[in-house]
C-alpha cells in the first residue's frame, strides 16, 4: 500500500469515528436530564384545560431566541383564547362575592439593574387599588426589552382596570378569564409596536401578573415564561408557576434556559393561569429571573421568614442577596402580605 493510499484510509476511519461521536452526542441531547420535569402539571393540582400547551418550535439566532412566526395564518389564530388553568388545593370552587372582604393583601416592590447590566429591561407595577401586582423581563437587548416590558405592565394593569372580561372557558372562573384577556392584550400590544417600529424588531417580554380577590379569597396567577410567582406559607416556599423554558421542557445543558414562551413574539401566546385560595399569614413572591438565578429557593425562604413583617425591608434584602452573588441580571421583586380580613358585622 502507498503512503498516499495509507493516508487517505486513515482520513475515512477518522471521518467514519466523528460521525459516529456526533450522533451518539446528538441521540443524548434528545433525552431529558437528570431531574427534568417537562409536565406542567404537579401532582397536588387539579387542572381544567382551554387548549393543550404544545411546545413551540424555536428557533436560535441573532440578540436572542427567535420564537416568531409570522405567517398570515399565524395572525388569523390571534383571536382564539388559549390558556392552561391550574387550581390549587382549595380554590377549585369560584366562591361568591362576599359582601366585606375575607381577607386583606399589602404590598412592596422594587426593581434593581443589577450588578452587570447597563440599563433596567425590567418593569413591575404595584396597583393596590385593584390588588393588582406586575412582573415583567424584557428580552431584546437593544432591540427594545425596556420597551417590551413597560409595554405589558401597562397594557395588562390597563386592561384590567377598564374591566376585561375575557372568553369564556369551560372550567375557568370569570377572573381567570380576565387575567388571559389582559395578558394576551399585552401580547397584541407589543407584537404590534415590534412590527411598526423596525428598531423594536425582535423585542419581547416574560411576565407574572397575580390579582387578588379579597371578598372571593381568591388570588389568580397568571404567567408567560420565566418570571415567577412563590407562595410562602407555614414556613414552606411554594413555586405556583412553571417556567416557559427549554429545561422545563426536557433539554438539557445551556441550551435549557432559553425561554420557549413569550410576549410580543407571535401574534398570539398561551397562558398559564393558577387560582390559589389566599390564607392569613401568606406571603406571595413575584420576581424576574435575575432573582431566582442567583438565590437559591432554600435562602429566599430564609429571607422572607426572616423578614416578613416589613416587606419592603425583606424586598431589599432579597435585591442584595442577588446581587451579592453576582447580580448578573436585573432584579424585580414584589412581595404581597395577606392578612385577616374584615370582621361580619354583628
Amino acid at each position: 500500500m502507498s503512503i498516499n493510499t495509507l493516508v487517505i484510509v486513515l482520513a475515512f476511519g477518522v471521518l467514519v469515528a466523528v460521525a459516529m461521536l456526533l450522533a451518539r452526542e446528538a441521540s443524548r441531547a434528545r433525552r431529558p436530564g437528570p431531574g427534568a420535569n417537562p409536565s406542567p402539571l404537579p401532582p397536588e393540582r387539579k387542572a381544567v384545560e382551554g387548549a393543550a400547551e404544545e411546545l413551540e418550535e424555536t428557533r436560535f439566532g441573532g440578540r436572542l431566541p427567535s420564537l416568531r412566526d409570522g405567517t398570515p395564518e399565524a395572525a388569523d389564530a390571534a383571536s382564539a383564547s388559549k390558556a392552561l388553568t391550574l387550581f390549587e388545593r382549595g380554590a377549585e370552587l369560584d366562591e361568591p362575592t362576599a359582601s366585606r372582604r375575607l381577607v386583606l393583601v399589602h404590598a412592596a416592590g422594587a426593581t434593581h439593574l443589577g450588578l452587570r447590566r447597563s440599563r433596567n429591561e425590567d418593569a413591575i407595577a404595584l396597583d393596590t387599588g385593584d390588588s393588582v401586582f406586575v412582573v415583567a423581563d424584557g428580552m431584546g437587548g437593544y432591540a427594545g426589552g425596556d420597551v417590551a416590558s413597560r409595554l405589558a405592565v401597562d397594557a395588562i394593569t390597563g386592561a384590567l382596570a377598564r374591566g376585561a372580561a375575557g372568553i369564556a372557558a369551560a372550567g375557568r372562573p370569570r377572573s381567570a378569564s380576565a387575567l388571559v384577556s389582559a395578558i394576551e392584550e399585552a401580547n397584541r400590544r407589543i407584537w404590534q409596536e415590534s412590527n411598526r417600529e423596525p428598531k423594536w424588531e425582535g423585542m419581547g417580554a416574560t411576565v407574572v401578573t397575580v390579582r387578588f380577590y379579597e371578598k372571593k379569597q381568591r388570588a389568580v396567577i397568571g404567567h408567560v415564561g420565566d418570571s415567577r410567582c412563590y407562595r410562602m406559607r407555614g414556613g414552606v416556599l411554594t413555586a405556583l408557576t412553571q417556567d416557559h423554558t427549554l429545561a422545563a421542557a426536557g433539554v438539557p445543558g445551556a441550551m435549557g434556559s432559553h425561554v420557549r414562551r413569550a410576549l410580543g413574539v407571535k401574534p398570539s401566546v398561551t397562558v398559564d393561569v393558577c387560582v390559589d385560595k389566599p390564607l392569613a399569614g401568606d406571603v406571595y413572591l413575584l420576581c424576574s429571573d435575575g432573582l431566582n438565578k442567583m438565590v437559591s429557593d432554600e435562602s429566599i425562604a430564609g429571607i422572607i421568614g426572616a423578614g416578613r413583617d416589613d416587606l419592603s425591608a425583606c424586598v431589599e434584602s432579597l435585591i442584595a442577596a442577588a446581587n451579592g452573588r453576582g447580580g448578573r441580571d436585573n432584579i424585580s421583586v414584589i412581595l404581597v402580605g395577606v392578612a385577616e380580613g374584615e370582621r361580619a358585622a354583628a
